[in-house]
């Protein structure tokens, strides 16, 4: 399960280095499947992962532009060490090709900053990057009351 998450933020993080390179979209597309390293599935899921977060984050930015921060904030010392060195990297990669936003990387340093000390390791970042794609804070559980609210009877 964790190597699938794996290729799969491997081809997120190749389409979007892609399409800052000024990659047209047939182009990425094009280039990705031939590549027979990664699954056709996934390739897809990827794109569509990609087009949704775009457009999410351009319409939040429409609405909260005077709210969000363009400011890159960097990490102290402790933060780097608590994470890992190597960690940290890791994330500033995803960052520099645009797979992760100012506001997704504060996230993820927040959850990483919940983990026990040197315990984190890549795998666990690609799935908190998957978690941000995939909006998994924003699922409803089920048997929440969200759920139970929205129906009328109960047996």
């Amino acid at each position: 399960m964790l190597g699938m998450i794996t290729e799969i933020v491997e081809v997120l993080a190749k389409i979007t280095e892609m399409i800052n390179k000024n990659h047209s979209k047939d182009e990425v597309a094009e280039l990705i499947i031939k590549d027979s390293r990664y699954n056709k599935n996934i390739v897809a899921a990827a794109y569509s992962w990609i087009h949704e977060k775009t457009k999410h984050n351009n319409t939040t930015d429409n609405n909260k532009s005077e709210n969000r921060s363009t400011s890159f904030r960097t990490l102290s010392d402790e933060e780097v060490s608590q994470i890992g060195l190597n960690n940290y990297d890791y994330l500033l990669h995803f960052y520099n090709i645009g797979l992760l936003t100012n506001n997704d990387f504060e996230e993820i340093i927040e959850q990483l900053k919940l983990f026990p000390d040197e315990t984190i390791t890549p795998e666990q970042i690609n799935l908190l990057i998957l978690a941000l794609f995939l909006d998994l804070d924003k699922l409803t559980l089920p048997g929440s009351r969200q759920i139970l609210y929205s129906s009328d009877t109960i047996n």
